[in-house]
């Protein structure tokens, strides 16, 4: 329960530690975020101050320390899990937090990290199942050795099943991945179907390996960010660096369809200005483009229109990484009335 405290201020139970989505103006809490931001900045009186911006599974809010700027930041690091005491103010239409204390948890002593990081919330044994089935059926002995070797790999599959396809846009969430590549494996063997010149095998093992390399492109403990390899390589050429490792020894895997497969990677983000470092040149790898284009799409899409939720009009915010707004429907309908 909340109550009013002496300066007249909404104070939370202090054990709810509430979600930044449940913030309210005027709410006074203890709360744990991880700290993604941290910018230290000086008042026009020479005083320094520091700039946060926290987060956890449910959103991210900016927050100011006025006091003890310096001290804090020393002891402060990004990506740290923090325990934060701080009231809820409004600045420039939009909730920020005045933050009175923050101290860094040690990892050992977090409980949840469930708490921070967006989380698929429902089981992913179909997914997987999708995958194997997929697999199973597959003609080419070469490319049926190789996956069912990584589908047996207990690390590979714990791995796999948690990691997010993404940091901010399309399946950013855990369990992202396994998400989208099952719809993609889905999507795949309908298009093949539709297509007969398609070699279905190679379409189906891009489907579900095009994204491999954000196993080592992503971290997505306290928060989905890029790790060094992943910012100074990229998941395309981490993705066929590891697709060649494991492919070492398949004898039944030919050069050509190694290769071939290799280049559904380095090519499935379409073209050079979108950082593949070679564009499609094969039907297989047209088609796992567009599919990969599709269904991330529709992704962030439906992400972006649960956000907006019913209110504030018929259309979104303008969404920058589209470059519009979107119509979230009834907007005839409420002219009319």
């Amino acid at each position: 329960m909340s109550r009013i405290g002496e300066d007249g201020r909404m104070e939370l139970n202090r054990d709810d530690h509430p979600f930044i989505d449940s913030l309210q103006i005027g709410d006074s809490f203890d709360g744990f975020f991880v700290l993604t931001s941290m910018q230290m900045s000086m008042t026009r009186a020479n005083k320094p101050f520091l700039v946060f911006e926290f987060t956890d599974r449910t959103g991210r809010i900016k927050g100011k320390l006025w006091d003890d700027a310096e001290s804090a930041y020393q002891g402060l690091a990004l990506g740290q899990v923090v325990k934060v005491r701080a009231y809820v103010e409004e600045y420039l239409g939009a909730a920020e937090l005045k933050v009175l204390k923050v101290r860094t948890v040690p990892k050992e002593d977090v409980v949840d990290f469930g708490r921070f990081v967006p989380t698929l919330d429902r089981d992913l044994d179909v997914e997987w199942d999708i995958l194997r089935g997929a697999v199973e059926g597959m003609e080419h002995p070469g490319l049926r050795q190789l996956l069912t070797s990584l589908l047996d790999d207990e690390a590979f599959e714990k791995a796999y099943r948690q990691a997010p396809a993404g940091k901010k846009w399309h399946h950013g969430y855990l369990g992202g991945l396994l998400e989208h590549s099952a719809s993609m494996t889905k999507l795949a063997a309908r298009i093949a179907d539709h297509y007969p010149q398609l070699n279905r095998d190679l379409l189906i093992a891009g489907a579900i390996l095009h994204d491999v390399g954000k196993l080592i492109e992503l971290q997505f403990d306290t928060v989905i960010d890029y790790t060094v390899r992943g910012r100074l390589e990229g998941h395309l050429v981490l993705g066929v660096e590891f697709i060649t490792e494991r492919a070492k020894g398949i004898e039944e895997l030919d050069e050509e369809t190694l290769v071939q497969l290799r280049h559904l990677i380095l090519s499935h983000q379409g073209t050079r200005e979108n950082g593949c470092p070679v564009e499609p040149m094969t039907r297989e790898a047209f088609a796992l483009y567009y599919l990969d284009e599709l269904d991330s799409k529709l992704n962030a899409i439906e992400r972006e229109l649960e956000k907006a939720g019913s209110g504030g009009g018929p259309f979104t915010d303008y969404i920058r990484l589209l470059n519009r707004m979107l119509y979230k429907g009834g907007g005839l309908e409420q002219a009319e009335e």
